[in-house]
């Protein structure tokens, strides 16, 4: 709801809604695929549309310029506490988590890989075998 609520610049009347965008791309994200254009795959695939209760999967330029387009325009459309408190939300209501206590303090187990990515083929500039971001620092990804 709170997605849908924002105002995103260049996109105030969307024909796909906010939640869907984030919904379609948090799909793409759940399956390793970052790239936009993996969506167009489950454009027409009626179980990715359910199970992200999604009404209407973007196409990839949809897909990329909303997102731009919000991160842009993050001081109007205030999407990341919203995404940030919609995860926390879901996983105190669905995950399990079962902290190991040493001494006073329990701790949560987390996986963490620092992850080479091949980007040798692609179109991106300055992009080489082992990727690193814009501060130099290794995609991290944890679980």
């Amino acid at each position: 709801d709170r997605l849908n609520a924002s105002v995103v610049p260049g996109a105030e009347h969307p024909d796909i809604s906010h939640r869907d965008v984030v919904a379609a791309y948090v799909g793409l994200l759940a399956q390793g695929h970052s790239d936009y254009d993996h969506i167009e795959a489950f454009r027409e695939d009626p179980f990715f549309q359910h199970a992200l209760d999604v009404r209407h999967v973007p196409s990839s330029p949809t897909l990329r310029q909303r997102l731009q387009q919000a991160a842009a325009g993050e001081s109007h459309a205030h999407w990341t506490p919203a995404i940030q408190d919609s995860s926390v939300a879901w996983l105190q209501q669905h995950a399990e988590l079962h902290p190991v206590t040493i001494g006073a303090h329990a701790y949560v187990p987390l996986d963490i890989d620092v992850s080479p990515l091949d980007n040798g083929k692609t179109q991106k500039e300055g992009v080489s075998r082992t990727y690193k971001g814009c501060d130099g620092v290794a995609p991290i990804f944890a679980y």
